[in-house]
């Protein structure tokens, strides 16, 4: 966030010293570059979740399907 604040604040500067399509474009980068890293970060959090989720599925079938071989023997 601290990067975004100082870049974009760059991006003012340049573009007012100069011109103005050159800090827009400084700007358009950085706030292409804070999503970037926001999906990252929620990808992330994705990722993070399901695998959580699959090892919790895994350990319910496992333990199923113990139960089921335990009592047919």
């Amino acid at each position: 966030m601290k990067l975004t604040i100082t870049a974009l604040a760059l991006g003012v500067l340049l573009g007012l010293i100069l011109g103005v399509p050159l800090g827009r474009r400084v700007e358009r980068v950085t706030w292409y570059a804070d999503a970037t890293l926001a999906r990252a970060r929620v990808t992330g959090w994705l990722i993070r979740d399901l695998s959580g989720w699959l090892l919790t599925g895994a350990i319910a079938v496992a333990v199923a399907v113990f139960v089921v071989w335990a009592l047919t023997r």
